[in-house]
């Protein structure tokens, strides 16, 4: 009788931003991974999630987030220690070169704050530099599972006080974070890949190049190549326009192309400025790509994110609950996990 195996998983695609990505990234100068009008920090059940864990703290105790990004934990919890009039020592780290002090200096919602935080570049979750045992609480929203779970609770051990506590949000298979990051990574690569629009774009420039004077362009419509390099990109453009009706937020890739693809057409432009507005937004829609491409790589799915709780336990950390956290009721954003590192009796007692 023939042995059954047991299906292989297909790995998950492999991380692509380095660390000089990374730090373009957050050069765009958000406060948060995302993109909100009027920049503004998290609200609602976010911030009351990490408001709550800021509760438990002591005057004078010491924050480090983790994979901080331009410090979006690391700014609610400098105003919370403001506001509340207690004088925590916060550490915002990242892997990446960070400069929020320079990139975030059209968001309002964080200057008041940026003065309390001592923001630190180069420096990964799985080696923080810090002291052994001085920390009061280690934080990390959308960061933790960027790096190796495994080494990152144990440094996260290492580094806290026996009693301090830790708090995550991480992604969750069925957030609506990672559903938008799918179904605007479908969009760009429908655009760029499929249709390949900004191909169509570059071979209808160099077909027109040669017109000089407006008699010459009038004529490019009996131009044969010319004429039907346009039908070919303008097909291509219908068809993306009819693929959009399927999305939810068709502005998401799909509007950014076309908008883009209107400038590069826009009249009383010379071939080359146009050639480099296709280049542009072409290295726009790789680098968003290869950014949702990290998010999805990074998300858990549900075993995942059951080893990331075992790595917390491994390391000795007393995990006390997690949840999946929704957002205004409704939005579900990702895993909240909170716990704690024993105190020495209490290590003793569960030996």
């Amino acid at each position: 009788m023939e042995q059954m195996t047991k299906p292989t998983r297909k790995p998950k695609p492999r991380r692509l931003l380095n660390d000089d990505e990374w730090a373009q990234f957050w050069r765009h100068g958000g406060i948060t991974t995302f993109e909100r009008r009027g920049n503004p920090n998290y609200d609602g059940e976010i911030r009351e999630f990490w408001e709550r864990q800021f509760a438990t703290l002591l005057e004078g105790a010491r924050i480090v987030d983790l994979a901080t990004g331009n410090g979006a934990v690391a700014l609610l919890a400098a105003e919370y220690s403001a506001t509340q009039g207690k004088q925590f020592r916060i550490d915002a780290l990242d892997r990446a070169a960070i400069r929020p002090d320079k990139d975030l200096k059209d968001a309002e919602a964080a200057q008041e704050w940026l003065a309390s935080v001592r923001f630190l570049g180069g420096a990964p979750n799985e080696r923080t530099g810090l002291e052994s045992e001085s920390c009061d609480l280690v934080t990390s929203q959308y960061g933790f599972e960027y790096g190796n779970p495994a080494a990152s609770a144990r440094e996260a051990m290492r580094i806290l006080k026996p009693g301090g506590r830790i708090a995550l949000i991480t992604h969750h298979a069925n957030s609506v974070v990672v559903r938008e990051a799918r179904e605007g990574l479908e969009q760009h690569l429908l655009c760029l890949r499929q249709e390949q629009l900004l191909t169509k774009a570059r071979r209808v420039i160099d077909a027109v190049e040669s017109a000089e004077s407006e008699f010459e362009k009038r004529m490019l419509r009996y131009d044969a190549r010319a004429e039907n390099l346009r039908r070919k990109l303008n097909a291509a453009v219908d068809r993306v326009q009819q693929q959009a009706k399927r999305f939810s937020d068709p502005g998401n890739g799909i509007g950014f192309v076309l908008n883009g693809l209107q400038g590069v057409f826009s009249p009383g432009l010379q071939a080359e400025q146009r050639r480099a507005m296709v280049r542009q937004l072409s290295e726009a829609s790789d680098a968003y790509c290869r950014r949702m491409e990290d998010l999805l790589a990074a998300t858990p799915d549900t075993g995942e994110f059951d080893r990331l709780v075992d790595h917390l336990r491994s390391a000795g950390l007393v995990v006390e609950g997690w949840f999946p956290l929704v957002y205004r009721g409704e939005a579900l954003m990702g895993w909240a996990v909170a716990g704690h590192r024993p105190r020495e009796e209490e290590a003793e007692a569960m030996e």
